[in-house]
């Protein structure tokens, strides 16, 4: 027996390659070519393919507009990137401000139309300042029967300016990915993909990104299963609230500052691509705070509006999209920032504390200037105590960061979504600590699983890592990909001998996943400082007031 598989797979590897992948949609004839999964299995992968008009000269800043028809096939074999400023953890890539397309990935030789894969969309991470399509790989996914898309949106300044009126409403990352997500309604078949099985997944601020089309009217019906990693839209950095003054702030930096709104936008659409990002790093007050100068707003009211009701309303109402959504986040995701943060920077922080916290823990647009100091100490105390922070209380940061940042946003945002929504929600705490994760890859002396950690399981994250999957690693992976399977097959998140039970109104049911083998549902689990923070009457979520009456906070 082990001699004939020898013989087959000989035969196989020496056999003619197959005939380069040919896909026809209505746009024009798209060739793409073969790659190779973790396993060895062989995939069509057609990478560049345009889903809008580039969105450079008079249409920067503007809502995408559809792709127009080629003539010549298409060979779709580039990976592109949009224009952004450098992360601190990502390799420097080639970017362009001509960046509108997706990647489609099909698990046969040659894509046909008679097949009916479920599809899964990624979404990618970056705070909504970074961050590429390829930032999620086909490369573990496609171990797996789906037709799988990851794309590309507007990030930074070119995705989310708004000055708050309809000269530049804002959003148009947002309305970028959901123009990808009608593409897909409408050419997927021909890949072989179902378009009434579409699922919806990313990680941070793919997550939230994924969770903002649960309140847009307008993505209804372009998805029918969603998955927030470490990201939802009550997160404080998922949401700008001082907009207009973070465009201002840019415009003043790029010479571009006016009174008149629409002189000012028509300076900035003529600044060279290559200056604005460089001086978007100048938003920055220190580091990388705020998190997200330019991130998704809500909205006035246009033919083009992604959201015009905060999201925390819409849950209070029932106003969201009817699909199951499944989240997690991980048990130590605030490590992020520890790695963010030199040991030689800690003194520094300690003696501007009053200073940086608004920007550090995003409360700048959610505090009055005269409170700002208060709130600052009232943070410091409950963390720290009498402690200064230093080396050796950097999981006291890290319990800071992860609260502020996921913890609670988290909480909150499960709680009311199980409550006030009509489809279920699936609640998880991801706790594989047995990987060569980015903690040690940082060197950190601290323990525990960072956000991102989840991600190196489904995602071939040669990027950041380049290291040969362990036996529990390979187990995690598996168990991860089999949740993908059933969820994103009949909306239910499942694996052998693993039951995950949705949220039940009231109560925080949640998958605490140690191990593959080691997965168990806690009622009721209580992740976050949440009743702390709640006491800070931050002017976000439930403490905002819209048109003079203030919404209630739960």
């Amino acid at each position: 027996m082990y001699l004939l598989l020898t013989l087959y797979y000989i035969t196989y590897s020496l056999a003619d390659p197959p005939a380069a992948p040919l896909v026809r949609i209505s746009l024009g004839n798209i060739r793409g070519y073969h790659k190779y999964s973790l396993e060895g299995r062989r995939f069509s992968a057609f990478e560049g393919i345009p889903y809008a008009e580039p969105p450079v000269g008079e249409l920067r800043f503007e809502a995408p507009r559809s792709a127009r028809p080629w003539n010549k096939t298409l060979d779709a074999n580039t990976l592109f990137v949009c224009s952004q400023t450098r992360h601190p953890l990502l390799e420097e890539k080639k970017a362009q401000e001509d960046c509108l397309y997706l990647n489609v990935y099909v698990p046969k030789d040659q894509p046909s139309e008679n097949d009916s894969f479920d599809v899964v969309v990624n979404i990618h991470g970056g705070a909504f300042m970074n961050g590429d399509g390829n930032l999620a790989p086909p490369g573990i996914i496609m171990d797996r029967d789906f037709v799988y898309v990851n794309l590309n949106y507007r990030v930074g300044a070119l995705g989310f300016l708004s000055v708050e009126d309809t000269t530049v409403p804002g959003n148009n990352g947002l309305k970028d990915q959901q123009l990808a997500l009608q593409w897909i309604q409408t050419h997927i078949k021909q890949f072989g993909g179902n378009p009434n099985s579409v699922t919806l997944m990313g990680q941070s601020a793919g997550g939230a990104s994924v969770h903002f089309h649960y309140f847009s009217p307008k993505s209804r019906g372009l998805f029918h299963k969603g998955i927030s990693q470490s990201g939802n839209v009550l997160m404080p950095w998922a949401i700008q609230e001082g907009a207009l003054k973070e465009a201002k702030k840019l415009a003043a930096l790029l010479n571009c500052e006016d009174a008149n709104i629409r002189n000012m936008i028509y300076c900035l659409k003529q600044v060279p691509v290559e200056e604005l990002v460089l001086k978007t790093r100048d938003i920055y007050r220190f580091n990388i705070y705020p998190l997200s100068p330019f991130a998704p707003v809500v909205e006035v009211d246009t033919d083009t509006s992604f959201m015009t009701k905060h999201p925390y309303q819409q849950l209070l109402s029932g106003e969201v999209n009817n699909v199951p959504w499944l989240t997690w986040i991980t048990s130590e995701e605030g490590i992020i920032f520890s790695a963010l943060q030199p040991p030689a920077s800690y003194a520094e922080i300690e003696k501007h504390w009053d200073e940086w916290s608004p920007y550090m823990f995003d409360y700048q647009y959610a505090v009055a200037e005269s409170q700002k100091k208060a709130v600052a100490r009232r943070i410091k105390s409950y963390y720290f105590q009498d402690e200064k922070l230093c080396q050796d209380n950097i999981n006291k940061f890290t319990d800071l960061m992860s609260d502020r940042y996921f913890n609670v946003g988290f909480e909150r945002a499960v709680i009311m979504q199980a409550k006030f929504g009509k489809s279920p929600v699936y609640a998880g705490l991801y706790k594989f600590n047995k990987t060569e994760g980015l903690v040690k890859l940082f060197g950190l002396a601290v323990e525990g699983v960072m956000h991102g950690d989840d991600v190196a399981l489904l995602h071939d994250l040669k990027p950041i890592r380049d290291i040969k999957l362990s036996k529990p690693e390979t187990e995690m992976k598996n168990l991860l990909l089999d949740f993908l399977v059933s969820y994103a097959k009949n909306g239910k998140p499942g694996a052998d001998g693993v039951h995950w039970e949705p949220v039940t109104p009231g109560k925080l049911n949640c998958l605490l996943m140690h191990d593959a083998d080691d997965c168990n549902m806690v009622e009721n689990v209580e992740i976050s400082a949440k009743a702390f923070w709640d006491s800070l009457e931050l002017k976000e979520n439930g403490n905002i007031v819209r048109n003079g009456t203030t919404i209630p906070i739960i």
